[in-house]
């Protein structure tokens, strides 16, 4: 396996690219070819250290996009895939993967307690899938437009894992802990919000959350809307902005770290926070974790960390195995998994490792058509 330091310097010469390359990846040609080829990244997840997922969405061609616009289809409906790769087995044998067929919207989480599974939502039908330790299930939806007893309000926009638990945020300030199969602790009754009537109930959260703990935790999303959980009720937190909020991290560092449109962000904890990015940055963030000893905030654009309140663009520092990767960030187990259009990569123990880049596999690809 080829480690990576932020100089891009390699540490072994690659097995699957021609000779004088510094790339090395951790799948075949053939596990892409079966999985990949037509697909790309729209989510990620880690659910144990060796064992990460990633969400799937068709590419189609220039002829399906014709046919698809001429018969009026909905282009966010395409062929779905979950992909698993096991980091443990043999080259080769990494790369599976499970047919979802034309499913909407995808976000993906993972969870060890009670059971090692990864949990998939998709917001189309609001159906909740979960495969893992033997175990391949739908769940009841989780919407109560179709489930009365749902545990949030509408929808799921973010689920992250904590402690080997799965919990979940998502639209008109829902948030929960998935307890087990069709189970969880809602907080539905604890924060305040409009009636789902209301035409303000749209600019509230959530879309993203984190946590320093059970009893201390962060949500925000909408406009400006911000609230704090202290174990027993929650709050809403003054953040000086009124612009839509995109993610949410709490710090190693102490501090929460909040983002909205075109990257703005604030520093803070509590009633004290201070703007330290004034944004600029195409579409801003969709995914900010704390790993190692700094945020990481990512969009299709690239990758920025932020360490003591100074905001760094890092695509130019990374190998190009690695940059092409950005898009989503998932942590868990010790490990940061990073994956979008490009393809995927993780960091561990201070070192960057390439899975894939879709860019090589499709030079390879050509290379054996030749």
């Amino acid at each position: 396996m080829a480690a990576y330091s932020d100089s891009g310097a390699s540490a072994e010469i690659p097995r699957h690219f021609k000779e004088g390359r510094k790339e090395i990846m951790l799948i075949t040609v053939e596990e892409y070819k079966d999985v990949l080829e037509k697909y790309f990244v729209v989510d990620c997840a880690i659910r144990e250290r060796n064992i990460f997922g990633f969400a799937l969405d068709r590419v189609f061609s220039d002829k399906e996009v014709e046919e698809e616009e001429r018969n009026k289809w909905d282009r966010s409906l395409r062929p779905k895939r979950l992909a698993v790769f096991y980091r443990d087995d043999a080259e080769g044998e990494r790369l599976g993967a499970e047919n979802l067929g034309n499913w909407g919207p995808l976000q993906l989480g993972a969870m060890t307690v009670p059971t090692s599974q990864f949990l998939l939502y998709e917001s189309h039908e609001d159906r909740v899938y979960v495969i893992g330790s033997g175990r391949d299930e739908f769940e009841n939806p989780i919407d109560p437009r179709k489930n009365p007893d749902a545990p949030v309000h509408a929808g799921v926009r973010r689920i992250k894992t904590f402690h080997g638990k799965a919990f979940l945020a998502g639209g008109y300030r829902g948030f929960t802990e998935r307890l087990g199969p069709d189970s969880y602790r809602s907080h539905k009754t604890l924060v305040g919000g409009y009636p789902l009537s209301h035409p303000e109930s749209g600019r509230e959260g959530f879309v993203d959350f984190d946590m320093f703990s059970e009893t201390d935790i962060y949500a925000a999303g909408g406009k400006g809307d911000v609230w704090h959980f202290n174990g027993s009720a929650w709050r809403q937190i003054q953040l000086p902005t009124n612009a839509w909020l995109n993610t949410v991290c709490c710090g190693g560092d102490g501090m929460v770290y909040i983002s909205g449109y075109e990257g703005l962000t604030f520093m803070g904890r509590g009633d004290n926070w201070k703007q330290i990015n004034a944004g600029g940055i195409y579409l801003g963030w969709k995914d900010m974790v704390w790993f190692e000893d700094r945020a990481w905030a990512t969009s299709d654009n690239g990758l920025w960390t932020i360490k003591d309140g100074k905001v760094e663009f890092r695509n130019h520092l990374l190998p190009s195995e690695i940059s092409v990767c950005s898009g989503n960030l998932y942590v868990a187990d010790g490990v940061m998994l990073m994956a979008g259009l490009g393809g995927a990569c993780f960091r561990e123990n201070g070192k960057w490792h390439s899975i894939f880049t879709a860019g090589q596999m499709g030079k390879l690809l050509l290379d054996e058509a030749k």
